[in-house]
């Protein structure tokens, strides 16, 4: 499970990134919406770009490529979801 750990927080640094540049030019209702859904595919794609050779690291953990990314959909999804919810709540 460390190793997961490891991915989620390198995906996580790009797509926090352009999620808060997205939340600037949009609207701060993106924020949670952008970091729990095409997020992680920029933040994946930096990854496949950058660090391509490590997906044999975590092949041989056992983790394939999609195990990955719903892992990381997941938890961005229960990390974000709750504050979108909060914040519609208290806009209306």
């Amino acid at each position: 499970m460390r190793a997961f750990w490891n991915y989620y927080f390198t995906i996580n640094v790009v797509n926090v990134l352009a999620s808060i540049i997205i939340a600037i030019m949009n609207g701060p209702v993106w924020l949670p919406l952008s970091l729990c859904s095409f997020g992680p595919g920029i933040g994946m794609l930096a990854y496949y770009i950058f660090y391509k050779d490590q997906y044999y690291f975590y092949y041989n953990l056992g983790y394939t490529k999609k195990k990955l990314a719903l892992m990381v959909f997941a938890c961005n999804a229960i990390i974000a979801l709750p504050f979108l919810l909060i914040y519609l709540i208290l806009r209306s």
